[in-house]
């Protein structure tokens, strides 16, 4: 007979999992929308604000920097869950591949 203490650690180790799935799609979430904002503000938008300069400013190089962190924190996840390809760390782990691959191959590209 099992005792209850084991358990009910195992349902907690397996919601912890569950969450950290969703911090980091809504991580990787936040960040792709951020970074879409800045090109669309410097493409099509053209505002010119202090307001937006200031957040700009503030928010873009860690913007850019926690991509390759969210990428790493979401493989190891998805590869601990066994690759669920049903799970928010999927997602999370091919948001943050997409957004990696066209924010750092425009600097790449840019370059030459």
């Amino acid at each position: 007979m099992k005792p209850k203490i084991t358990k009910d650690l195992v349902e907690f180790y397996k919601r912890r999992l569950i969450s950290r799935g969703k911090i980091l799609f809504n991580a990787s979430i936040i960040t792709s929308l951020f970074l879409v904002l800045i090109y669309l503000n410097s493409t099509v938008f053209k505002m010119n604000f202090v307001l937006i300069g200031v957040f700009q400013e503030l928010f873009t190089i860690p913007s850019i920097s926690v991509q390759p962190l969210l990428l790493f924190l979401s493989l190891r996840i998805f590869i601990r869950t066994k690759f669920k390809v049903k799970s928010y760390t999927f997602f999370a782990l091919i948001v943050s591949l997409v957004t990696l691959i066209l924010t750092w191959g425009s600097f790449i590209i840019t370059k030459f």
